[in-house]
């Protein structure tokens, strides 16, 4: 038999039941109303709920029904016994599916003994609980089984044939072989080694990714707990859970609730660093947050459940702020807040990341989906007072035992005394700034900058100049020193003109000399030539 979709409306004189059956068989539809108790039969879909008040009786005949063929459904329209009593929680199907005194399907087979009664005493049990009171873990039974871990401690021996599995689902090792206290000693052991100094003051100074995500807004602080509503696919979700109830003893009760906070917790960081879009690593930072999760832990109180968050969000994911993680338990707090079925909404995402990612989806038979189904029958009074006792929880960063004061004040100091070198250096290059401005660099000749107040020039001659001769240029200021440059530099051209007659007449004795040098050889050869004739005549 197939459980057909369904969804139930109220008013304040009936009960609407619309049931999705596009392939029943009109003419065999049985519908059967008994006190709480609804049956609908039409093959080969068969369904049963049960509500939390009473109906007319269908002998009565005080309901309608009628087949929708556009939409392919059944619309059955049921009279309340009391007219005006509401029905709670009529969008929590699973729990509407699940009758009075059932048993679990699942091992522990013992789920709930006493039905309405049993319930009655647990919930006057949880009001008389103080969520900051300091319990211990009771003493294990260890057997050939092992240690318990999962939904309110109830499982165990599941790691001893997924060995394969264990590192892709968990952090800690042979989970089966160590008690609650082990696990416990062991995650604070590895969260202090693994925690990342530059990985944090990366994020405490470089805040714009931080600040963008404390800024954000998420939609459930814009909605109340009257308005929050199951989506069609999270329906869908709900009527594939398992039908059973759990009977929790106070210390797993305990347990339960402080886990619901460490799961919220992780879901509030990946939806806020996401602003509110998810991403494949959504299920990575759910299950990396929340130690419930990677190390099977179960807390025993309130303010252990804090410290552990916030430390953790600040050693493993990418994000790592001081002021996110403080945002994000106030958004858990938000979340307590709102309800069961906005916690629920919460849960059913989870269970939708593991289910996406092979082997989380282990995770959700561990924990996820008892908690799905936990959560539809818990009051809003006892979210909200816990809510409330989170709000008193303080969490400083000397309980997170990472020395981050000390790490924000050395960083401080260190950025003081870069800023202290740098403005040093910048002093230096604006009083040499300062001493350039009296020099004049002057280049073949022609003057690059000048100061009438300037005392000596410093002038560089070019390469055509000879080398190791700097001629000093006095300073150009008042009339006295043109006149005497003029002066000086007619004396120069009367210097130049007396060298230049001088060169002259020297260049005249030379051709003088020469002429007679010329006349003397001339002579010689003369006589030269005379002497060789009187020899030729002898």
């Amino acid at each position: 038999m197939l459980t057909p979709k369904f969804e139930v409306k109220q008013d304040d004189a009936s009960l609407t039941v619309k049931i999705f059956a596009p392939y029943a068989q009109i003419s065999d539809a049985e519908v059967n109303i008994d006190g709480d108790t609804f049956t609908f039969y039409s093959s080969p879909y068969y369904l049963r709920l049960t509500f939390s008040g009473k109906l007319m009786d269908s002998e009565l005949e005080r309901h309608s029904a009628k087949f929708d063929a556009d939409v392919g459904a059944f619309i059955i329209v049921c009279q309340k016994e009391s007219q005006g009593q509401h029905f709670p929680d009529l969008d929590m199907l699973t729990s509407l599916l699940t009758p009075h005194g059932a048993t679990g399907v699942n091992i522990p087979s013992i789920e709930v003994v006493g039905g309405d009664e049993a319930e009655d005493e647990e919930e006057e049990g949880e009001g008389e609980f103080d969520w900051t009171y300091q319990q211990k873990l009771p003493d294990e039974n260890v057997v050939t089984a092992g240690h318990k871990y999962g939904f309110a401690n109830k499982l165990t021996g599941v790691f001893t044939s997924l060995q394969d599995e264990l590192k892709g689902v968990v952090d800690i090792s042979d989970p089966d072989n160590k008690s609650a206290a082990q696990r416990r000693e062991e995650r604070v052991a590895h969260e202090l080694s693994a925690f990342d100094e530059d990985h944090y003051l990366a994020d405490y100074f470089e805040v714009d990714t931080a600040t963008q995500c404390v800024e954000f807004i998420p939609e459930f602080y814009s909605i109340t707990s009257d308005e929050v509503e199951l989506k069609e696919s999270e329906q869908e979700a709900l009527l594939r859970l398992p039908r059973k109830e759990h009977l929790l003893d106070p210390g797993s009760r305990s347990a339960v609730y402080l886990g619901l906070v460490d799961l919220l917790y992780a879901w509030a960081y990946n939806h806020r660093v996401t602003l509110g879009e998810n991403c494949v690593e959504s299920a990575w930072n759910v299950a990396k947050i929340s130690a419930t999760l990677s190390w099977l832990d179960s807390f025993t109180q309130l303010k252990d459940v804090a410290v552990s968050c916030v430390r953790r969000s600040l050693t493993f994911p990418l994000v790592r702020n001081w002021h996110l993680s403080q945002q994000v338990l106030k958004d858990t707090i938000q979340l307590l807040l709102l309800g069961h079925k906005k916690v629920l909404q919460c849960l059913l995402e989870i269970h939708s990341f593991f289910n996406q990612s092979e082997p989380r989806y282990l995770l959700n038979q561990l924990y996820i989906t008892d908690y799905c189904v936990w959560i539809q029958k818990v009051k809003d009074n006892k979210l909200i007072s816990l809510a409330d006792s989170l709000k008193k929880i303080k969490v400083n960063k000397t309980d997170l035992q990472l020395d981050l004061e000390e790490l924000e004040a050395a960083a401080l100091l260190v950025l003081e005394e870069e800023d202290d070198h740098e403005a040093g250096d910048e002093a230096n290059i604006n009083k040499l700034a300062q001493d350039m401005t009296g020099l004049t660099i002057i280049e073949n000749g022609a003057a690059l900058g000048a100061n009438d107040n300037q005392e000596e020039i410093l002038t560089i001659e070019s390469n055509n100049q000879r080398q190791g001769e700097i001629p000093v240029v006095p300073p150009v200021n008042d009339d006295s020193d043109t006149s005497s440059s003029e002066s000086d530099s007619d004396s120069e051209d009367d210097s130049d003109s007396s060298s230049d007659s001088s060169e002259d007449s020297s260049e005249d004795e030379d051709d003088n000399n020469k002429e007679e040098d010329s006349s003397s050889d001339s002579s010689d050869l003369d006589s030269d030539d005379d002497t060789l004739s009187e020899t030729e005549n002898a």
